[in-house]
């Protein structure tokens, strides 16, 4: 029986996991995982835009060493990301958007200059290892032993939203 073939955007070997942190009150100073504090990690993330758009958006992560995780935060990536296309193009504001791997250092540099092709872009991209899921943390306070903390819901996103204008007749 063959094996299937796991896709890759980027040639370079993946990577880092990547988790998003959603609530924008909530700095997160400790890996979910393993409990250890965590560190600053400035990469460079590549972001695919809905409908054809890719952005290398210099980032600093926190980072658990011992897990090779990569946190970002998400409100912070998505003012970003409101600013980067806020003059050019502004109908994207909103799009769904994905953060494909890091981008390596010097061909990040070179890309400031002038644009690359897709297939320079590709040689220099380390997708992640792991995706994980979006962070969900538990509400504060006192439960008592046998009672589960109910999980916190993350605010919606107030500058990453489509434009949406209302016509008077």
């Amino acid at each position: 029986m063959a094996k299937d073939k796991i896709s890759q955007f980027g040639s370079l070997p993946p990577q880092f996991g990547f988790m998003l942190n959603p609530y924008p009150d909530q700095r997160i100073s400790r890996c979910p995982f393993c409990e250890k504090k965590t560190r600053q990690r400035k990469k460079p993330l590549l972001i695919h835009v809905d409908p054809k758009t890719l952005v290398a958006l210099n980032y600093t992560c926190r980072y658990c060493l011992d897990c090779d995780l990569l946190i970002g935060h998400k409100h912070e990536i998505e003012h970003l990301l409101t600013e980067w296309f806020r003059q050019d193009a502004p109908e994207i504001i909103g799009n769904n958007y994905l953060i494909l791997g890091t981008v390596d250092k010097k061909r990040w540099r070179k890309g400031l200059q002038k644009s690359l092709p897709i297939d320079k872009i590709r040689e220099s991209v380390s997708d992640f290892k792991f995706y994980y899921e979006e962070l969900r943390l538990t509400q504060p306070g006192y439960y008592l032993p046998d009672q589960e903390p109910p999980i916190m819901e993350p605010l919606a996103s107030q500058e990453w939203i489509k434009n949406k204008r209302v016509f008077f007749p």
